[in-house]
């Protein structure tokens, strides 16, 4: 079997199909590199899963035989933009839309196209379609050390602020021959957002020094807003105490234990829920889901053990997680396992998945600069 044979055979509804009858798992995928391997999981269950309509089901099954995963994937892409009151329902039109045949950009463009004119039809589907503007990304940085981020809003407004753009872009490409087009397009955003300087008003920086407990001092207990710490020659000292020299140069000195993680933060002010989520953020700097790239300033405050289960608000027992992985952990450990939790370990926080599999660190590289990083590879 050759390379084309190979990719002949792989089509959409035979991987789907092993996918839901588990002859094939994701964790396989995953172990082969498949970076759709949570994506095709899931278009697996909307194929061959439980529903209401078997029926339909089967006839997107057969109308989709000859497509392959991209087709496939590109289809339901726009599935999710099918408008609320359209005079089809999704089910209906992801038959129609299976079977469409081209190259996957033409299958693409074809799917856009049918949807759009359905969404049309629908009563106040301007106001509805506004709900979708968002401005996405921005926090995933390249090999160049730059980063992305898409804006979505009616085409009208896009237009009307790419006109809008393009005079001083045409200005900066004359004073600059060297400038492409999309370079000269993103100058002109980024000084008419920034201002004429193309200069941003920032605010002062507050570095979070990491320190690791000495090895002359060990946690005694806690004291109020403190803790104490028992000197090896006898005496006993506070962490206020021990940071006072950092602190008279830094904004925040969070120490650490390279086994229990997080201790303590000092700051000028106390204030028990922002020290928690300052030394939460600086340990993990991600959230600690394998493949997240949400950072900590953007996440929330987890409990490994969940609230409800009698969990407790201390540091032991949180840390950060965004939004999506925080409202998927599998929160009841006595629950059949959908998503997988964190847990913490000696080092660290892990996810543990829900295959059953060795739990798993986020080794995303600029982890390697958390707190936990720089201690458990000093």
């Amino acid at each position: 079997m050759n390379t084309l044979d190979a990719l002949a055979a792989l089509r959409a509804m035979t991987v789907l199909e092993e996918l839901s009858s588990r002859a094939v798992t994701r964790a396989q995928l995953d172990a082969l590199g498949v970076r759709d391997a949570l994506l095709w999981e899931k278009l697996a269950f909307t194929y061959y899963g439980a529903t209401r309509y078997k029926k339909l089901q089967q006839a997107a099954r057969e109308a989709a035989s000859e497509l392959s995963l991209d087709a496939v994937i590109v289809i339901e892409k726009h599935l999710r933009s099918l408008l609320r009151g359209a005079s089809v329902t999704v089910e209906e039109l992801r038959v129609q839309l299976c079977g469409l045949r081209g190259t996957v950009a033409e299958i693409d463009r074809a799917a856009a196209t049918q949807v759009r004119d359905l969404n049309r039809t629908v009563k106040d589907a301007a106001s509805k379609a506004y709900g979708k503007r968002a401005l996405r990304g921005g926090k995933n940085t390249d090999g160049h050390g730059m980063r992305t981020f898409t804006v979505t809003r009616p085409e009208r407004e896009i237009a009307a602020m790419l006109s809008h753009l393009t005079p001083t872009a045409s200005a900066l490409r004359a004073a600059d021959k060297g400038l492409s087009h999309e370079q000269a397009m993103a100058d002109a955003l980024y000084s008419h957002i920034m201002g004429s300087t193309g200069e941003a008003t920032n605010q002062p920086l507050a570095p979070h020094v990491v320190m690791a407990v000495p090895d002359y001092a060990k946690v005694l207990r806690r004291e109020g807003d403190d803790t104490v710490f028992g000197l090896t020659d006898g005496t006993t000292i506070t962490g206020a105490e021990l940071v006072a020299h950092e602190m008279a140069t830094h904004g925040f000195v969070g120490i650490y234990d390279p086994v229990e993680g997080p201790v303590d933060l000092y700051r000028n002010q106390r204030s028990a829920t922002f020290k928690q989520r300052m030394l939460l953020a600086a340990e993990t700097i991600l959230c600690p889901v394998p493949g997240c790239t949400t950072a900590a300033d953007f996440c929330q405050v987890h409990h490994l053990e969940a609230w409800k289960e009698g969990g407790e608000t201390n540091i032991k027992n949180m840390s950060m997680a965004c939004k999506v992985h925080n409202a998927r952990n599998d929160d009841d450990p006595d629950a059949p396992p959908r998503h997988g939790r964190l847990e913490r370990h000696p080092g660290g926080v892990l996810h543990h998945p829900p295959d059953g599999g060795p739990p798993r660190a986020n080794i995303h590289p600029i982890r390697k600069l958390s707190a936990m990083g720089l201690l458990n590879n000093a």
